[in-house]
């Protein structure tokens, strides 16, 4: 027996020993392996309360006694859940096997519209990841510049045209914050695809945030238009394409520490649904249509989710169908949380699809900053403005 006990103890010290060894040179060397505390919440959120109680059942009878667990096999059980963990599929559910080969699959347990725009359903939407997060794509562009068409549209001002009256203004207080995360997203009009992915490093929707800042200028609104190009600080920084909100949190954190005045953050995305659901023609002009995300990570969501109802309300006012609605999404369909927690005032603007045009884009960006004007200056009116402070993070 003794013998048996010493034979245990030496392969114990021995495995403790080459533990320590490990450790030590893994934090020698600067690795960082570790479990991001979201995986630990999806973990957490994937353990129902009765199979909880069952488990603990199982040690204090009284439990199982009092309250009737679930039964269904494998739904509740520690293989079960752990098979889960370590696979992200779901026993028993088909959808958690090809949910992410199949676009829509997943959407319809983490995210509804709580505004659904005109022909607007939950199996046009889907994650969209590069194939190839870390390739520079330098395709030319096929059609015209267009910054060109945008500037051939400005209207020329007329003779003997009355002055308009001076248009309200903020002062000279920049109160609008407008990025992209996703700044490299593109056209088929403006790149080829590689993989899954649509991107360009110069033409893509970094040019209609800043199409929208501008007109939101032009309308009295300070806004300020960050054009940092997250996707190359990625690849700097030797980062994973995943990490687009964290690094442009930083470029939105910075902004509020110089400037508190900022209450609006408008971060403009470019989807990947059919044209067919992307575009709009009102009054003979053509838009890519706008879907506006809320991320229900962030735990005062309904403010921003409030908000954005206002606009899409606004939007359906002055431009018929350029609004898809208003979608919220959880951590399962996507990053959930979009960095909006910053403030109630923070949205994630999906603007048309890749089947869209620049051309589409900017309209649509100058279309914006109408209805974000109108909405500004009505508030303003009635003494509602959103004063909202930035949360400290």
């Amino acid at each position: 027996m003794a013998t048996l006990i010493q034979r245990q103890f030496v392969a114990l010290s021995i495995i403790t020993a080459f533990l320590f060894i490990v450790t030590g040179v893994m934090a020698m060397h600067g690795n960082r392996v570790m479990i991001a505390s979201s995986a630990v919440q999806q973990a957490a959120a994937r353990v129902s309360s009765l199979a909880m109680l069952k488990w603990m059942g199982q040690e204090i009878p009284a439990l199982t006694e009092t309250v009737q667990a679930s039964t269904e096999r494998g739904a509740n059980s520690v293989s079960g859940f752990l098979f889960q963990v370590a696979t992200g599929i779901q026993p028993g559910d088909l959808r958690s096997l090809l949910g992410r080969e199949l676009p829509g699959m997943l959407t319809a347990d983490d995210a509804r519209f709580v505004v659904a725009g005109k022909d607007s359903t939950l199996a046009d939407l889907y994650v969209e990841y590069p194939a190839y997060p870390h390739q520079v794509i330098d395709a030319a562009p096929s059609g015209d510049s267009g910054e060109t068409a945008a500037d051939d549209a400005q209207p020329k001002p007329e003779e003997n045209k009355a002055a308009p009256l001076p248009n309200p203004t903020t002062g000279g207080k920049k109160i609008v914050y407008v990025y992209n995360t996703h700044n490299r997203e593109s056209w088929y009009s403006e790149t080829k695809p590689v993989g899954t992915s649509v991107d360009h490093p110069q033409r893509n929707i970094s040019l209609v945030g800043k199409r929208l800042a501008e007109a939101l200028n032009e309308k009295g609104i300070g806004t300020e238009f960050n054009a940092e190009d997250i996707y190359q600080k990625l690849l700097d920084k030797k980062l994973d394409y995943a990490l687009s909100y964290a690094e442009s949190l930083r470029a939105v954190k910075a902004a509020t520490e110089r400037n508190r005045e900022l209450h609006y953050f408008f971060d403009l995305h470019r989807d990947t649904a059919p044209r067919s659901k992307t575009t709009a023609t009102i009054n003979g002009k053509t838009y890519a249509r706008v879907l506006l995300v809320i991320g229900k990570r962030n735990k005062n969501y309904e403010k921003n989710e409030q908000f954005a109802t206002e606009l899409h309300h606004l939007m359906e006012k002055m431009y018929p169908g350029l609004s898809r609605g208003v979608m919220e999404k959880g951590a399962k369909t996507d990053h959930g949380e979009y960095n909006q927690s910053i403030s109630p005032g923070s949205l994630l603007m999906e603007i048309g699809g890749t089947s869209n045009t620049l051309q589409e884009s900017l309209n649509t960006a100058e279309a914006l900053a109408d209805v974000f004007a109108e909405y500004y200056w009505q508030a303003e009116k009635v003494g509602k403005p959103l004063t909202g402070e930035p949360a400290k993070r």
